[in-house]
């Protein structure tokens, strides 16, 4: 019987599984042929089968711990509805697209009589950052603000 035995002493379990010399003797005792000996296949059949059974109940404590936290998380207010994000996404753009068509008939009057360059860039600069500084604000916004109400 002993001849189709893979052996391997407690040492090269030690190494193979990363376990205590103690935690090899008694994980693994009934894959003990002989002292100090052990049936190497028998000891990784051992360890399979009870590390899928650990391993199933750590990834299943693990998935209900986060679900738990996700789930805490919706109710802080971290997480929003789909349709929401994509109503203020859209009321975001809708106003900066209007803001920047504005802009041309806004500052036409204050380019009328420039003919400095350099006083004309300054003037489409201050304005375009206006524009841009108001879709950065965008950022601070609520979910609650989605009913259409203004906050201006």
């Amino acid at each position: 019987m002993s001849e189709g035995i893979v052996k391997a002493t407690e040492k090269r379990l030690m190494k193979v599984f990363g376990f205590s010399e103690r935690k090899v003797r008694t994980y693994f005792k009934e894959a003990r042929v002989e002292a100090g000996i052990y049936d190497f296949v028998l000891a990784v059949e051992i360890y399979l089968k009870n590390s899928t059974t650990k391993d199933e109940e750590l990834e299943l404590k693990k998935i209900e711990k986060e679900t738990k936290k996700f789930n805490l998380d919706i109710k802080k207010g971290k997480y929003h509805l789909e349709d929401d994000v994509i109503l203020l996404v859209s009321d975001m753009l809708a106003r900066f697209k209007s803001k920047l068509t504005c802009l041309p008939a806004k500052i036409s009057i204050d380019l009328l009589n420039k003919t400095n360059r350099r006083e004309i860039e300054d003037i489409l600069k201050k304005e375009i950052n206006q524009a841009l500084l108001e879709l950065s604000g965008y950022k601070e916004l609520k979910m609650e603000g989605l009913d259409g109400a203004e906050d201006d």
